[in-house]
């Protein structure tokens, strides 16, 4: 779900930089030459919405406009009138609490300060509060602007430490008192606009004194300290506007609530608002790496852990702490803003030069539940870009960059330190067997959770070879969970990301694994070799936050049977259930907000025709059938398929070809477009993009074709579904048969079914979908068939590549058609789906695993006729 607020929707974040919106001016207020050089030199380049700016000039033309900040601040209030002047908005004539008179030219400033001194020598501090809380309210009534700073801090020091406890006063609650108590039986439009100045992009860390003077890390620094960040930031520096409150309306709907608790109401609100918006960027404070480990590494259940394997292994329970240690200073993150400088210095020069560009969307989605509470973005993950492209989004909209978990393959030198200051954490791929190193990791996860930081982790495990998403790998989820359930935060939102590429950089070394090479390991010769990359460009990269998800209501009230119920065995079932589930969810909401791309569809056409070769005819009335399909889907486009939908796919062809995985013959006929075998794998991973779009037409359309009717046909979908289990993030079972209904409506519809429900087998769709899953089903049926022939026991690896070789030997004998299908993924996956099924036993564990056959191999038999290919690769 999306979060929701009690002030409607904030104002996103700033996307534009300075400079006048409007037409219309407002006079410069009177400053001295000091004020306008700091103004002009500092704050010039402070950013605002041009959105936010009309929507403010509406606002003052109607009443007047309260603007509320929250920590007084003469700088601020500078900045304030320099922007709302500089964009020709009406200018804030008060503000409380500040000595206004500093900014005046120099010829006034001492005649005001002697009129004051004679107005005020004879009245106390408190005649003079009041006096100053009704002359705002008198300026309000005017229908002028003021601002309001809802509370200042006293006893700051600007060097050493600050001993004592700070005294908030909270003033700005007495000049809204004051405006209230104007307006109750008075009818005046009086708009209350929160404002928050945003410096810097996320990097609020304490340690040293001079970072804190340069980055202004506490919340409520001094002068010197907000003019030394804002220097330091002017390029980085944005005025933030939430949404208005009508204050008449507002005292309207409350009015029986009274005055006072009007008052209190609007305080809360909008303290709360300017609040979120500096959480927003700045995040939690970040604390050095030592100081983590401190408040990570307690508890009554580390200490247990810790004495229990000092008992095991025999050991002083203080080496057993020292590794506890050590486990942590190898996992846990060190964010620093000058490592990620380094790392945005260097992404900023690579990008450009392997893509064309980078587009997002659904961010603000993101920035609302990021104000309420942490959030862990679960992306899907095809490419090791995948770990720099979301922190780079939130970095260049000034939002707190991730902790991002990643293995602890990318740890090598240089760049694991570079990852590790950027706010990665590095975790082993498995560590069930450890009980020490799993309580560590638990602890640091709660930490993250308990302090608010947004998170990062990929629920697929590894990179997708095959592009499309993989099963998910619940360990992460499953700790995430457990610490939520515990009780640390009251809500923890999981966002779902899609990030999809016109072309991945690694895509020569992922047909080699799919084709049985060894995966090369990450190391520094690896990175120095990668500068082959450079030579083609890769297209433009989709980012697209799906919704994000509450993890409190999906929990619902078994978060609390879960905390109640530890080691009860039934309720550990019911959370593992509950866990599977939402990772599936995650998993179907990341393909729910994938982008359709030219060149998925365009491999989705040359891969699903039952020849290598499809005439350019052919290949454009496929197109068109299948982008018609998607857009009925409502199905996102990218800008390039956009373009190549209108323009005869010339574009992705042409892009295509220059990779090398397409090449075009010239024949008398028309056009060919042929795939060369060896790049059908590469092109299989585009097609694998959006394949769960078409996984349950071409099923429904394969059952049409074979004569399943009603629930037969329900069941044949059924029991396909189920054997492809461990290929697609499937629907929920009580899902299918609506939307098998939907689909056979749309089948009518357009045309794919005729009268009585006979398909149409010559449709364009009909002939774009239907053999989509070939390369599936023939692999399948080929690791079938193996098994059944097998005489004795095989290490998993061996019985692959046994299944490798016939399958190559099947294409050269014409009885399979998809050299992509010969996948060690894919076949993989056919022994797992397999084991699963006991027609295949699997003993041992990681790369010692041997399959023999197992109690039900009798059923392989059934099992091969079934999964065999169709007799014409599709129909003709």
């Amino acid at each position: 779900m999306l979060c929701s607020g009690a002030m409607s929707k904030p104002a996103l974040r700033v996307i534009t930089g300075g400079g006048r919106t409007g037409a219309s001016s407002s006079p410069e207020p009177p400053l001295n030459v000091i004020a306008r050089l700091i103004a002009r030199w500092v704050m010039s380049a402070v950013r605002i919405d041009p959105e936010l700016v009309e929507s403010l000039r509406s606002l003052a033309a109607r009443g007047a406009v309260v603007y509320v900040m929250r920590y007084r601040s003469l700088v601020d209030y500078l900045l304030v009138l320099h922007v709302l002047a500089r964009e020709g908005l009406p200018v804030p004539v008060y503000a409380n609490d500040v000595p206004l008179l500093l900014l005046q030219p120099f010829s006034e400033m001492l005649s005001t300060l002697r009129r004051r001194l004679r107005a005020w020598r004879f009245l106390g501090s408190g005649i003079r509060r009041f006096e100053e809380r009704d002359r705002c309210q008198r300026l309000v009534a005017q229908g002028k602007s003021v601002v309001i700073f809802m509370r200042h801090r006293a006893g700051v020091r600007f060097f050493g430490r600050r001993r004592g406890v700070r005294q908030a006063a909270r003033t700005g609650a007495d000049y809204l008192r004051e405006i209230v108590h104007s307006l109750w039986e008075r009818e005046q439009e009086v708009f209350l606009v929160p404002l928050a100045v945003i410096r810097g992009r996320g990097f609020r860390r304490r340690e040293s004194r001079i970072a804190t003077l340069v980055y202004s890390l506490q919340e409520a620094p001094g002068e010197a300290k907000r003019l030394a960040s804002l220097a330091w930031n002017r390029d980085d520096t944005q005025l933030s506007v939430g949404t208005q409150i009508p204050l008449r309306d507002f005292m309207e709907s409350h009015r029986a609530d009274g005055e006072e608790r009007i008052v209190r109401r609007l305080s809360r609100m909008l303290q709360l608002f300017l609040q979120r918006e500096e959480r927003v960027v700045w995040g939690p404070q970040l604390l050095p790496k030592h100081e983590v480990r401190r408040l990570s590494l307690q508890g009554d259940d580390l200490v247990d852990v810790v004495r229990q394997v000092a008992r095991q292994r025999n050991e002083p329970e203080s080496k057993v702490w020292r590794r506890a240690e050590q486990y942590f200073d190898e996992m846990a993150a060190n964010f620093h803003g000058s490592y990620f400088a380094i790392l945005e210095y260097a992404f900023n020069r690579i990008w450009p030069r392997l893509f064309q560009g980078l587009e997002y969307s659904g961010l603000e989605k993101v920035i609302e539940c990021v104000k309420r509470g942490p959030i862990v973005l679960v992306p899907c993950h095809r490419s090791h870009f995948d770990y720099l492209i979301l922190s780079y989004i939130f970095h260049n909209n000034y939002l707190s960059p991730p902790h991002i978990a990643a293995g602890i393959n990318l740890a090598f030198w240089p760049l694991g330190p570079l990852f590790r200051g950027a706010g990665a954490y590095f975790i082993r791929r498995s560590f069930d067997n450890d009980p020490l190193y799993k309580m560590v990791f638990k602890k640091y996860l709660t930490f993250l959770i308990r302090e608010g930081y947004t998170q990062e982790f990929f629920i697929e495990g590894g990179r997708s070879r095959t592009g499309k998403i993989l099963t998910p790998k619940l360990g992460m989820l499953s700790a995430i969970v457990n610490a939520f359930v515990d009780g640390v935060r009251r809500d923890l939102y999981l966002v779902p990301v899609s990030i999809q590429y016109g072309r991945v950089v690694e895509e020569d070394s992922y047909s080699l694994e799919l084709r049985g090479a060894e995966k090369e390991k990450e190391n520094l010769w690896a990175l120095l070799k990668a500068r082959t990359i450079f030579q083609r460009k890769h297209g433009t990269v989709y980012v697209t936050f799906a919704d994000p998800i509450s993890l409190n209501e999906a929990l619902g009230p078994r978060k609390e049977m879960f905390r109640a119920g530890l080691a009860d065995a039934a309720v550990e079932e019911e959370k593992r259930r509950f866990i599977q589930k939402l990772g599936f969810r995650l998993l179907r909401e990341v393909n729910g907000v994938t982008v359709a791309g030219a060149s998925a569809v365009s491999a989705t056409v040359l891969l699903g025709a039952p020849r290598p070769a499809l005439r350019m005819h052919d290949f454009l009335v496929a197109a068109r059938a299948i982008v018609q399909q998607l857009r009925g889907r409502g199905i996102a486009f990218s800008a390039s398929l956009e373009r190549n939908a209108t323009d005869e796919f010339r574009e992705v062809i042409s892009f295509l070809e220059s990779g090398g995985l397409v090449q075009r013959i010239a024949d008398p006929m028309g056009e060919v477009l042929h795939v060369p075998a060896q790049k059908r794998m590469a092109l299989d991973f585009y097609k694998n993009n959006t394949i769960h779009v078409f996984l349950l037409p071409c099923l429904l359309i394969r059952g049409l074709l074979d004569g399943f009717r009603g629930a037969a046909l329900r069941d044949e979908v059924a029991w396909w579904l189920g054997i492809f289990r461990w290929e697609f993030a499937l629907p929920e079972r009580e899902d299918v048969a609506a939307e098998l209904g939907r689909l056979l409506d749309e089948f009518r519809a357009g045309g794919v079914l005729t009268g009585g429900d006979a398909i149409d087998a010559k449709h364009p769709y009909v002939q774009a979908v239907v053999g989509l899953l070939d390369n599936f089903q023939e692999a399948y049926w080929i690791a079938a068939r193996m098994l059944a022939e097998m005489d004795k026991p095989l290490s998993r690896k061996a019985a692959i590549d046994v299944m490798r070789k016939r399958y190559e030997t099947s294409l050269l004998l014409g009885e399979v058609r998809k050299p992509e299908g010969n996948s060690i993924v894919t076949l993989g996956n056919a022994v797992e789906r397999f084991r699963e099924l006991e027609v295949v036993s699997v003993q041992g564990g990681g790369k010692d695993r041997t399959l023999k056959q197992g109690p039900r191999a009798a059923e392989l038999g059934a099992l091969m006729r079934k999964l065999a290919p169709r007799a014409n690769g599709a129909i003709s």
